[in-house]
């Protein structure tokens, strides 16, 4: 299945290249760091691990994206990307399992904003990354690993979002700028008879004017366990049955820019799918900062703490992050960095991670 899946993609690929009459862009970014990295741990054991890793401060991606102009202001516009593991040179999937794992959507844009049909990113994941000095970083943004996208937090059972970063089977619409005023909205359909799923929906409003930023969002997750792959198994795509509230906000002050943003996630037990078993909420928060000390060079710092309670029983665990690093852009499209972060969790010993990277687009 695996030369399966890799035919589809070339194919797809030679079909992208040899389109030379439409507007195709090929894009990506591709991230990789050496360190020594470690998580809150148990008392008398280590888990350390000094590797080369990809995707630190930005997941590696490949993408191809292109439009076309069908007068009157009306585009047509599509996306493909893929996530990358340049340290091995995988491909990884999103959670439906799929190869195109990043985005995949066909879009329609015009004075009227934009309207997407297929995988695109679901707002909290955009507010998520814009209103932290770390970004995307999975690695170093606390608020990343405390929404527990690739499992971070896993060790505290239901913390975190039930879904992925990007949403499938969705539909999504951007409006556009009014006054400095957006809305985002978003509904990813369940595509399952399964008794107990539901469809998902998310919504956002932001306002930027000048050095102000401010963002609110609400998810409404309904758990599913489809899509389904060839083989019959079922992946976990939409996981819980919960709602998520955000305020986040930035302010740059020119010598420094300010980073603040809390969420609220309350997760109802449900079947489907089986993984959560028990009701419980989180209460996520993250500040930061971004001082720029250069022309092309940057400190972040960014401090952030989850804490889920099982509702059943009141139990409380807390994972705390604090990360500390430099940005250095050797041009526009590469920057090098170095991070010290340190994990902390309830009963367990802190770990301490040291990592030097670098990021370069394309």
């Amino acid at each position: 299945m695996f030369a399966k899946k890799n035919l589809v993609a070339a194919a797809a690929l030679m079909a992208l290249v040899g389109a030379a009459q439409a507007d195709v862009k090929v894009y990506g970014s591709l991230d990789a760091s050496f360190g020594s990295f470690e998580t809150a741990h148990a008392q008398n054991t280590s888990t350390r691990l000094t590797k080369i890793d990809s995707g630190n401060m930005m997941t590696s991606f490949l993408g191809f994206s292109g439009s076309e102009d069908l007068g009157n202001g009306l585009k047509a516009e599509f996306a493909l990307e893929t996530f990358v593991g340049n340290d091995t040179g995988a491909n990884i999937g999103n959670n439906a399992g799929q190869f195109w794992s990043r985005t995949s959507n066909v879009a329609l844009s015009g004075g009227f904003g934009k309207v997407a049909i297929g995988q695109y990113d679901n707002p909290l994941f955009t507010a998520g990354y814009t209103y932290n000095p770390f970004g995307s970083s999975m690695a170093f943004s606390p608020t990343m690993r405390h929404y527990s996208y690739i499992g971070q937090t896993s060790s505290i059972a239901g913390a975190g979002v039930g879904f992925d970063t990007g949403w499938v089977n969705s539909i999504t619409y951007e409006s556009p700028n009014l006054s400095g005023f957006t809305f985002v909205g978003q509904a990813a359909l369940k595509e399952s008879t399964a008794s107990g799923a539901k469809n998902s929906y998310s919504l956002m409003g932001a306002y930027n004017a000048g050095p102000l930023s401010l963002a609110a969002v609400y998810v409404k997750g309904g758990p599913t366990n489809s899509p389904a792959i060839a083989t019959g198994a079922a992946f976990a795509t939409y996981g819980a049955d919960e709602k998520i509230w955000n305020l986040s906000g930035s302010y740059d002050f020119g010598v420094v820019k300010l980073f603040a943003t809390y969420t609220g996630i309350k997760q109802e037990a449900s079947t489907v799918p089986t993984t959560q078993a028990f009701a419980n909420k989180d209460k996520i928060y993250q500040v930061g900062v971004s001082v720029p000390v250069t022309e092309k060079g940057s400190i972040l710092a960014s401090y952030g703490e989850l804490k889920n309670k099982v509702t059943a029983t009141g139990v409380t665990a807390k994972d705390r992050v604090f990360s500390l690093g430099y940005d250095y852009f050797l041009s526009k499209r590469t920057d090098v960095y170095t991070v010290f972060s340190n994990n902390g969790q309830t009963n367990l010993e802190s770990g301490q991670t040291f990592a030097v990277g670098i990021k370069h687009a394309f």
